[in-house]
């Protein structure tokens, strides 16, 4: 056992032991020290404020981030024929077509059902938007952004074809749109995004063309940039919606010692003792919000990225997107979260930890997709990870956890505790303008 790993299970077992024979159990089950860590996982808050977004809270905010978020018209060309659109076809791809209403919010459309395919195959499989706020500082599998409004602009410009002038332009060409945009948002949007010369629909980003956005008036690219900016602010005030707690594992914490039985009771105090697994998934949304080397292969995955850097190829696009809270569209400046980042070696194939509520609903596991269920997930964990074809140098805490096969079953049994409450079926309703809404 390496020597960070010995340490805290020498210290949590410490904890735990020397007088469980001597004290009363837990519901017959854990020590005291034992049960304060248990009581650390719950209950989920919801989201707090965001005062990043001053429009998070805003209900005409919502409403329009939930038309976006259903909203096809805004997409560019289909790269690779699938079952959304077949090539060169435009205006068939929403936020949805990844994150599925009926599913939990992932993908389970995709073939081989791994990764993701929108316009084209992504690298990486798509995590699940319920819950999402309670990540609130680091946001994706590789730490895109540091503030949930502006990592819902990430996806238009790097999987939907479209680029942040496009959908400028989208939202002031469609009435209904518009006078929802200008309902929430001042100024109102700009009507010289109608003027297709001097806002052309050509891709005009610094993601996508460099020299044509540079081109652009200044002022021009704050009218697109603010736009962006808000189409991101309301999606982000939608997603704040998507929250879950109430699960049986909660209900547990709170005192109905029915809520589980006795194997998840068994799995519970492998997760917080031998297993470690509080190490990295801890707090309510179980996740440390930091970045770890799993070791994971992109083995057998067709469309994985192999030796998928993670980090450190999040780091850059962090640093230098427009919309994290360094820049001119946080509506707090007091926080500026980029502090202290940087390009280091230890980054390299670091994941940031995903948080375990729903767990059991949001199959295919890993950032690869290549586990299909949870049992699979254990058993990579209680081998210390894969044996190699992986970035970086696997964290320490990545050894073999010598579980039994009973073990397994017990923490799988945990795991399947951590389902809360479904969304309101009001908030996965369609409402786009040009699919299930009404203007």
């Amino acid at each position: 056992m390496t020597t960070r790993r010995a340490l805290f299970v020498a210290i949590t077992l410490a904890a735990l032991s020397g007088c469980e024979t001597e004290e009363e159990l837990v519901d017959g089950t854990f020590t005291q020290a034992e049960w304060d860590i248990v009581k650390t996982l719950s209950p989920l808050p919801k989201p707090g404020p965001d005062t990043t977004n001053k429009y998070a809270d805003d209900p005409k905010a919502i409403e329009l981030g939930q038309r976006l978020f259903f909203e096809k018209g805004y997409s560019g060309p289909i790269v690779t024929s699938n079952d959304l659109g077949m090539m060169g076809e435009t205006g068939k791809v929403s936020c949805e077509s990844c994150h599925i209403k009926e599913d939990w919010l992932i993908d389970t459309r995709s073939q081989p059902n791994a990764t993701s395919v929108a316009i084209d195959w992504f690298f990486r499989n798509s995590p699940t938007l319920v819950n999402v706020a309670s990540y609130e500082e680091v946001f994706g599998w590789s730490g895109f952004n540091d503030n949930l409004w502006g990592k819902t602009l990430i996806p238009a410009e790097f999987v939907m074809g479209t680029d942040r002038t496009g959908i400028a332009r989208f939202l002031y060409a469609n009435e209904s749109y518009r006078g929802a945009y200008d309902a929430v948002f001042d100024p109102d949007l700009d009507p010289g995004l109608a003027d297709e010369s001097r806002f052309p629909a050509t891709l005009m980003s610094p993601t996508w063309n460099n020299d044509g956005w540079m081109k652009m008036p200044a002022e021009d690219r704050k009218i697109v940039n603010t736009a962006y900016a808000n189409f991101g602010k309301a999606l982000g005030a939608y997603l704040r919606q998507l929250y879950s707690g109430n699960a049986p594992f909660d209900r547990y914490v709170a005192g109905d010692t029915t809520a589980i039985d006795e194997s998840a009771k068994r799995g519970l105090r492998l997760f917080v003792g031998k297993a470690a697994c509080v190490a990295c998934h801890k707090g309510p949304n179980f996740s440390d919000n930091e970045f770890h080397v799993t070791g994971v292969s992109a083995e057998g995955v067709e469309h994985a990225k192999p030796n998928d850097p993670g980090r450190w190829d999040g780091i850059p696009i962090y640093l230098g997107w427009d919309f994290n809270t360094a820049g001119p569209h946080n509506d707090d400046p007091s926080i500026d979260r980029t502090k202290g980042w940087m390009q280091e070696d230890k980054w390299q194939g670091a994941f940031r930890t995903k948080g375990l509520r729903s767990v059991a609903k949001t199959a295919p596991f890993l950032h690869t997709g290549k586990l299909a269920t949870l049992r699979e997930v254990v058993e990579f964990y209680n081998e210390g990870g894969d044996k190699g074809d992986y970035a970086g140098t696997k964290d320490e805490l990545m050894v073999p956890l010598n579980l039994t096969p009973g073990e397994i079953d017990d923490l799988v049994a945990f795991l399947e505790t951590l389902t809360g409450d479904p969304i309101p079926a009001s908030l996965l309703e369609d409402t786009s303008f040009t699919g299930g809404g009404k203007p």
